[in-house]
């Protein structure tokens, strides 16, 4: 480019040119002095934008009763908005004030440019972490893993950076770049399997609602019994009751099976599932002996009463001969101690009566049959749920012989003792 062509008739050359320079450093020191008068321009006008601007955008913030807008003052996210004006400004201008220098137009812009995407990914990065620390304070986000979204959106959002960095410098479209990138796909998954399978687990934890922070967890192929501390991108961190701290990878709770006792800290309730062993040789008819035994036991005496009239009335329409108690309808001190075992539970305060309660039994086995006291708590915490429990298989343990009925318990070795006289040992 001829040098008495850039800029002719401007100050700058008419000056340079009296103090007889040549025409070449004449050319430069004008495009060099235009190049200042710009960079003067645009802190000028970045100064203005955020002695105005912002001071505006304070006062807005603190008159507003919300408070997402609190958080994008305090994350400058205003802040890097309007950096933002300066820089498109003096890059629309490049063109119109080196019309006559079209070779600085190029690499000025190009250089505006990469100022322009670190720009725009700090603006996205910060809005980024204003909108999740907005999200953590509703209450229907602060199970979610916000933090690990955040990360991840910071991590793509720096990364298109760059690969526009790097379509800018190399004139090739992002689309392009992108696009060229599937052939080094399976490398990155190869380099990266474990974040990606973390970042995927932690999608669909949150999506399927699998976890969230604060649930009680128990994972018994990690040996983890306790709080959830946080959902990071590849792992889960866990307070055990002991104190210790478990690490599990977020993908283990997608793919095997665990525990998760929300649903039982949201029904305030807590489930009892456990039997007694009774022993099959104890359990008979009731012989009038036995009936007028357990008809002092006050839980049972109206069932017994009611239960007789019915049981007379049937035997009586069928003719059945009572020598053989076996012929006809009988109570059995089992059954009646199944009904005992209910009353007893529903009578307890901390039983729940909105809950399933039963008693029943299970297949007999051969050390006797099962008998499930199948309940739910109203402690749900462990140590108060433990005495309640205890409470009541205290007492059951303990009224069963009332019933003719025998617990059963596997010999021990003072078994072989029974019935020997001592003094022949």
């Amino acid at each position: 480019m001829d040098p008495t062509t850039i800029n002719p008739g401007h100050w700058a050359r008419t000056f340079f040119e009296s103090q007889d320079l040549s025409e070449s450093l004449v050319a430069g020191l004008t495009v060099g002095v235009d190049f200042v008068v710009l960079v003067l321009v645009s802190l000028l006008a970045d100064y203005v934008t955020r002695s105005i601007l912002m001071r505006i955008i304070r006062r807005w913030v603190l008159k507003t009763k919300a408070t997402w807008d609190d958080h994008f003052l305090k994350e400058k996210v205003f802040e890097a908005l309007v950096h933002l004006l300066p820089t498109i400004l003096v890059r629309a201008f490049i063109p119109v004030v080196f019309e006559h220098a079209t070779d600085w137009i190029s690499p000025l812009q190009k250089g505006l440019s990469y100022l322009l995407v670190y720009q725009i990914a700090l603006l996205l990065n910060r809005t980024a972490r204003a909108t999740s620390h907005v999200l953590e304070d509703q209450e229907r986000f602060k199970d979610k893993p916000i933090r690990t979204l955040l990360s991840v959106l910071q991590f793509m959002t720096w990364f298109i950076a760059i690969l526009a960095a790097v379509s800018i410098a190399s004139e090739t479209p992002l689309g392009n770049l992108l696009a060229g990138m599937a052939g080094a796909t399976a490398i990155i998954i190869l380099i990266f399997q474990d974040a990606i399978n973390g970042l995927l687990a932690n999608f669909q934890i949150s999506m399927y609602d699998l976890l969230r922070k604060g649930d009680w967890i128990t994972f018994e192929k990690y040996g983890v019994d306790g709080d959830v501390l946080s959902v990071d991108l590849t792992t889960v961190k866990i307070k055990n009751f002991d104190n210790t701290i478990s690490s599990v990878p977020a993908k283990a709770f997608v793919t095997d099976s665990f525990v998760n006792w929300r649903g039982m800290q949201i029904a305030n309730v807590r489930r009892i599932k456990r039997n007694l062993v009774l022993d099959l040789d104890s359990v008979h008819f009731c012989d009038d002996t036995l009936l007028e035994h357990i008809q002092g036991i006050e839980r049972v005496s109206a069932y017994l009463e009611e239960r007789q009239r019915d049981i007379s009335k049937h035997n009586t329409a069928v003719g059945a001969n009572k020598d053989n108690p076996v012929n006809g309808r009988h109570m059995t001190n089992l059954g009646i101690f199944r009904m005992y075992a209910t009353a007893y539970l529903e009578e307890h305060s901390l039983i729940s009566k909105e809950h399933s309660l039963m008693v029943r039994q299970l297949q007999p086995l051969g050390t006797g049959v099962p008998l499930e006291i199948y309940c739910f708590a109203k402690e749900i915490n462990w140590v108060p749920y433990e005495g309640v429990v205890s409470d009541i298989f205290d007492h059951l343990i303990a009224a069963a012989p009332a019933f003719g009925l025998r617990l059963y318990q596997a010999p021990t070795s003072r078994s072989g003792y029974k019935g020997i006289d001592s003094t022949a040992l």
